[in-house]
Formats: structure tokens, C-alpha cells, sequence
């Protein structure tokens, strides 16, 4: 029996110096052989998008990230949708910043499921006092926006002192409830539907580390951005140590304890991110 899913999606967003706003439905059919994914005519109807928030984080972005550094690339969106999947119908919204910021030769990205900048400011007064390259430190502590990114690469890998588990919230691509699980392994309970055009697959959501062992060292050097994306558990790392910053290639082998405050971030079908110790 085919299975039908509609989206009906109207965003705003900003991009290079312009504001995009689209109105956009779609659909998807499906069953065992075949996946047929189209536009749609008819849509239902969306509330405006108060662009206020938006422009405002624009700004304060751009005010943030100043010479001597450079934006490479700025993308900040705001979105309403309204789901469809067999008899359940729901609605959600979305906020998400994406930046690449250079110094010289070093590029940090980042980014955010909200509105909030404090990872861009503080990633932005660091990245000008960048020095040379340095092989990373045995102990340090990973921030938040760091770890969230690691997340995916730990589902099938987590050291034995660390338990990774899909914390409810919301609802997943066909419109089930996204509930507390253990992530143990596949198949995962809930299905992840970036757009209509693609097949939704089975995936972990919002997934979290947790370990046994909360309290953090003071005093450790920090990674407070990435350089590039993740190859694995090898992190491309911008640290800070005392006054000292510089770019490290930092493989996780180990980790020896987790904060208990965590963040949302948007990888993969979400992930929250903890200060971790390693």
C-alpha cells in the first residue's frame, strides 16, 4: 500500500546581502518499489513570517564577525510548515544560522537551531589571535557546538563509560512521537524526513551523551569551534588555552566526563551538545 506525505512550507531567508522568502507544497509517494516526489498545486494556509528576529540576528551577526575577520558565507532561516502523513497532520518551525568565518588561513563554521550568538561571539574575540598549529593537548574540554557535532560519529562508537540516547521531543517524518530511547542499536525507532524529495530512513533524533562522571576540570585548554566538518572522530579544532589560541587535529579516544547543561544543535536529525571532557 502507498504511502502519501504532503508539505506545505512557506520561509524566509537570508543569503550574499539578499532575503529569500518562499512559499513552497509538495508531495511524495511511496511504497516497497518505487519513490515519487513532486510539487503540488494546492496549499493550506500559512501564517506570516515576523521578520524582525531574523533581521535583527543578521545584524548582530555582521556587527559580531568584523575586520580583521570575514564572513565567507551567512545563512540564516526562518520557517513554518504544516505536515501531512495518512490521518496525522501537524505543524512545526524552524530557526537555523549557518557561518563560515575566516582569519587568514583558518575558517571556523558554525551552526545554530535558535537565534542565539554567544557561540558566534565567542568564536569571533578567539579566531583573530589564531597562531600557528599545534598538535592537540591530551586533556581538554570539548564546548558544546563541538560535541554536538561529534554526536553521529558516536552512535556506533561511544567508549563504554558513555550512553548515547535519543531524547524525546516533537514529532519524526511520518508523524510519530520522537520518545526517550536508548541507542543501543538499529533499527531506530523513528524516521527522518529532511524534505519531501528524499525517502525518509530510519535515524536516531536529538540524539545526547551522557556519562556517569559530570564534574569538568578547571583550568583544561577548550575547543570552541570546528575548522572543518568531522571526518569521523577526527575533529579539525580551534583552541583556546589561557591567552594562547591555535588550530589542532584532535582524534577522540577516550572521554572521561560529560556536563550536565546541553544545547540543540542541527546535525543530522538533531543533536544536543554538552561541554565534554577528554
Amino acid at each position: 500500500m502507498a504511502e502519501v506525505y504532503r508539505k506545505f512550507g512557506r520561509s524566509v531567508r537570508y543569503e550574499s546581502g539578499v532575503f529569500v522568502r518562499v512559499d513552497e507544497a509538495g508531495e511524495a509517494i511511496e511504497d516497497e518499489r518505487s519513490f515519487v516526489c513532486r510539487p503540488v498545486a494546492h496549499s493550506v494556509a500559512l501564517p506570516p513570517i515576523d521578520e524582525t528576529d531574523l533581521q535583527r540576528v543578521v545584524r548582530e551577526v555582521e556587527s559580531i564577525v568584523a575586520p580583521p575577520l570575514r564572513i565567507e558565507r551567512l545563512v540564516v532561516s526562518e520557517g513554518v510548515a504544516v505536515h501531512e502523513f495518512g490521518d496525522h497532520r501537524w505543524r512545526e518551525t524552524t530557526r537555523r544560522i549557518h557561518l563560515s568565518m575566516t582569519f587568514r588561513s583558518n575558517r571556523a563554521i558554525v551552526d545554530l537551531g535558535d537565534f542565539e550568538v554567544d557561540d558566534v561571539r565567542e568564536i569571533a574575540a578567539a579566531l583573530p589571535r589564531a597562531g600557528d598549529s599545534r598538535d592537540a593537548p591530551s586533556r581538554m574540554i570539548l564546548a558544546p557546538n563541538v560535541t554536538a557535532a561529534l554526536m553521529p560519529s558516536l552512535i556506533d562508537t561511544a567508549p563504554p563509560n558513555v550512553r548515547l540516547v535519543q531524547v524525546a521531543g516533537g514529532l519524526d517524518g511520518k508523524g510519530r512521537p520522537v520518545e526517550d530511547h536508548p541507542l543501543n542499536q538499529p533499527p531506530w525507532p523513528n524516521w527522518y524526513r529532511p524534505s519531501y524529495r528524499t525517502r525518509p530512513v530510519r535515524a536516531p533524533f536529538h540524539v545526547r551523551a551522557e556519562c556517569d562522571v559530570t564534574e569538568l576540570e578547571d583550568g583544561l585548554p577548550r575547543a570552541i569551534a570546528l575548522l572543518a566538518p568531522p571526518a569521523g572522530l577526527l575533529l579539525p579544532v580551534l583552541c583556546v588555552d589561557g591567552a594562547g589560541v591555535f588550530s589542532a587535529s584532535l582524534r577522540v579516544s577516550r572521554i572521561d566526563a560529560i556536563g550536565t547543561g546541553a544545547k540543540w544543535y542541527p546535525y543530522g536529525a538533531g543533536s544536543f551538545g554538552a561541554e565534554m571532557m577528554l
